[in-house]
This record gives C-alpha cells, structure tokens and sequence, in this order.
C-alpha cells in the first residue's frame, strides 16, 4: 500500500532517472500506478514533498563528507572543499538539490546534522584565530566558489555540453588568426582558458587563492 516512504523512494528514483525539474506529482502518480489525488493524502503539495526530499539529501550529502580531524585549519579546508565538490560531482540528485535548486541555508531549520557539522567547520576558524566576522566571510567564500564551479559543470552536462571543453573549443584558423593580432593577452593564456573552470587544478588554484589571502586576517 502507498505510504511516505514508497512516495519519496519512487521520488528519488524519478530525480535520478531524469532531474530534479523534470519531477512533477502526475509524473510520479503515473511511476507508482496511482492517481494524483492519492499523493496529496501524504504531500499536501510538490514543494512540501520537495522540502522533505531537501532535508533527506542535505542528510546523506553530510554522512558522504568526510572529517579531517587534527589538520591545519587551511589544510582541513583544502581537503574539506574538495570532498564537497567531488560529492557534487559524483551524485546528481545531491547536486541538483543544495546546488541547482536552492540555497543550503534553507536546510537549516530542518536538519539539526547540517547545523552540528556548520558549526563544526566555522568554529574551526574561530580556532585558528579569525574574527567572527572573517571566519563567517571565509567559509561562505569558499562555500560559494566551490559550488560555483560545481553549478558550471553540471549546467555544462544538462545542457549536452562537454564541461572540459575549451573557451573557444570551435575557433577555426581564421579565429585564431584574430586572436593572434587583436588580443595578445588572451592568445599568451589561450591554453589555459576552460569554458566551466572544471578542471581539479583549476579548482584548486582558486581555493589556494582564497587560503592564502586568509593569511593576512590572522592575528600577528
């Protein structure tokens, strides 16, 4: 018989199969054999049952990322940072909720796991000596960098692309001829432009980037 848990494992299942934009209640009424009415008995509406599916994911999503306990704070977020994006990059469904879909500050309220496990990362921060106010900037910082180029990546894939293309991956010989007289400084990094910024040592350029001008809002 039909009950939450068959609503939201069909769910799921659903979200994986296609997307999480492409769920809609007549498409999962239709997977389970039932109508559309008998889902509102449980889920009063789609984004009641999207809100419970969003505390779930941000639950799994927390019990994937590791703890790098005893490491320099600028290493544990080296390492933090990096299992969060290959998490993002490795699990669609997760990706589509906290990344695609909306902002994991929603989660909050719903899910005491992902409250402990903030806390956790900002009070090391505050242990390591940043002020309240640059130990919250921090971590929102590299929080929304990684997430950025994670967003590039799977909009790359959803929309048929190859997200390690190059920025100008169709230039012919008449193009590069132009880049060749008209923009010398985008010739001279030509082979460094990627059109998602997908590459791990892209990422992690930018993460160091922010580490190291951390340094200087440490206490002398």
């Amino acid at each position: 018989s039909l009950n939450p848990e068959i609503i939201l494992t069909e769910a799921f299942y659903l979200c994986k199969d296609e997307s999480v934009e492409d769920l809609s209640m007549p498409k999962l009424a239709k997977r389970l054999g039932v109508g559309v009415t008998s889902l509102y008995w449980y889920f009063h509406s789609k984004e009641e049952l999207l809100g419970t599916m969003l505390t779930q994911v941000a639950d799994e999503y927390l019990s994937l990322l590791p703890d790098h306990e005893g490491l320099a704070w600028d290493e544990h977020f080296r390492r933090y940072f990096n299992d969060m994006r290959r998490i993002f990059l490795t699990h669609d469904v997760i990706c589509d909720f906290l990344i695609m879909r909306t902002h994991v500050s929603l989660i909050g309220a719903d899910s005491t796991v992902f409250m402990d496990r903030l806390n956790k990362e900002v009070a090391i921060l505050l242990y390591a000596g940043f002020e309240p106010e640059v130990a919250a900037r921090a971590y929102q910082a590299m929080s929304v960098y990684t997430s950025g180029t994670v967003q590039k990546v799977r909009l790359a894939e959803l929309g048929g692309f190859d997200p390690n293309r190059k920025m100008f991956p169709d230039a012919d010989s008449a193009i590069e001829a132009k880049i060749d007289a008209s923009y010398p400084a985008l010739r001279a990094t030509y082979d460094y432009w990627n059109s998602t910024y997908s590459t791990w040592t892209d990422f992690n350029f930018g993460l160091n980037v922010i580490l190291d001008g951390l340094r200087i809002h440490l206490p002398k």
